[in-house]
């Protein structure tokens, strides 16, 4: 059996970084998924921070076992690397003002790993070494939904059936039904399964990113062909009007629905008025901490305390809103980072597109992803940016020792 798993670990190892990182998120999701919902029944909603030090771990490993080719990098100065340096420049910056705050060592560690990961990920991936190695979309596919699939079983023997970080799954998902071909015909007959298992629990944010894309993609159509456009728009509508009474007006989905007819920004109840709340308290902290630290913020691993609809909550270090987050551990320079942050996006979101490839148009649906991200759940962004700038062109990248 060992015999058999060497050369299939070894053949994982040789494929391209960008691959590797993908696999890695949904499997730390089937990991989890299998041992704290399956195994130890514990809640769904509560696992994203065990997903992410799963996902950071195996990142890890991978550090581990290619160690030489990593200290061995060298990339030239483009844009993408010029906001890999800014990320090290960010970290300095939380790590220094979060120890000399005295916060609690781990969560400076946890604020720190993911942007480290991120930098590092995006230099490593303008080495030689990963240029030389084409990426290979329809594994990336096909393994995807392979895990995914996994992942929903599990969690509907645990009671809640998901689709695993669907801020990577429906971009890559939306990608290979625009460009892959011939399209694998288990693959969508997956598909169809899993969303139609998890459509009573989706998120406001994948709602809106879809609407998009598929709005765009229609819109595309109507230029180049209006009669395939017309017949997609009719598709369109019938699905949307048939997956709307289908579902319970209990469910999840229905009740974020309907709740945006409802929106009252004024409010802090609910879980748009709870992120207002987040907002509140986050700027009453930083003014009653003095005006340095209205600059400079709290660092890494800084905490406020906040009043959410049913609880008060103390020492919370997390902020959905980007703009929040960015200002909790910096300060007004958090803004600053912020920029930089949302440009990059925008920078390869656009450069990837123009590429017209598949790998191309799957990264620049993830930057829509991430821009959409920072105004609802800015933790999704730092458990994938490293995917969004990893994709570069050949030639432009020296080698590596």
């Amino acid at each position: 059996m060992l015999s058999h798993i060497y050369p299939s670990l070894q053949n994982f190892f040789e494929r391209n970084l960008f691959e590797r990182i993908i696999i890695y998120i949904f499997l730390s999701h089937l990991i989890v998924t299998i041992i704290f919902e399956f195994i130890l029944g514990q809640w769904s909603f509560a696992q994203s921070q065990n997903e992410q030090w799963v996902f950071y771990g195996l990142l890890g490993l991978d550090y581990l076992i290619s160690f030489r080719k990593v200290i061995n990098i060298r990339v030239t100065i483009n844009p993408i690397s010029i906001f890999a340096y800014s990320l090290f420049i960010m970290m300095a910056h939380g790590l220094f003002v979060g120890i000399l705050n005295h916060n609690d060592p781990f969560t400076i560690l946890n604020d720190t790993v993911p942007i480290l990961m991120i930098a590092l990920n995006i230099l490593r991936m303008q080495s030689m070494t990963e240029l030389s190695k084409p990426i290979d979309f329809r594994f990336i596919v096909t393994s995807a939904m392979f895990i995914v699939s996994g992942i929903c079983f599990f969690g509907y023997l645990s009671d809640k059936p998901t689709v695993g970080s669907p801020p990577l799954f429906y971009p890559l998902i939306l990608a290979a039904l625009i460009i892959l071909r011939p399209f694998p015909k288990w693959i969508f007959f997956a598909i169809f399964s899993i969303v139609f298992l998890t459509i009573d629990d989706t998120n406001r944010t994948m709602l809106l990113f879809t609407a998009l894309i598929g709005t765009g993609y229609i819109a595309v159509n109507s230029i180049y062909h209006p009669t395939k456009s017309v017949i997609l728009t009719l598709i369109l509508i019938i699905g949307l009007f048939s997956a709307w009474n289908f579902l319970p007006e209990n469910s999840k989905t229905h009740q974020r629905i309907v709740g945006l007819t409802e929106l009252d920004l004024s409010k802090r109840t609910g879980s748009v008025g709870e992120r207002q709340a987040e907002q509140d308290a986050v700027t009453l902290k930083l003014q009653n901490s003095g005006t340095t630290i209205e600059w400079v913020g709290l660092g890494f691993g800084g905490v406020y305390d906040v009043k959410f609809t049913h609880q008060y909550l103390t020492n919370s270090g997390h902020a959905h809103y980007s703009w929040v987050w960015f200002n909790l551990r910096f300060g007004k320079i958090g803004y600053l980072y912020l920029f930089i942050f949302i440009s990059a996006l925008l920078y390869n979101g656009t450069r990837s597109l123009n590429l017209k490839t598949d790998t191309g148009l799957f990264v620049s649906f993830l930057c829509l992803s991430g821009l959409i991200y920072c105004f609802t759940f800015v933790n999704s962004i730092f458990l994938l940016s490293g995917l969004h700038f990893l994709y570069y062109i050949k030639g432009h990248a020296d080698e590596s020792a």
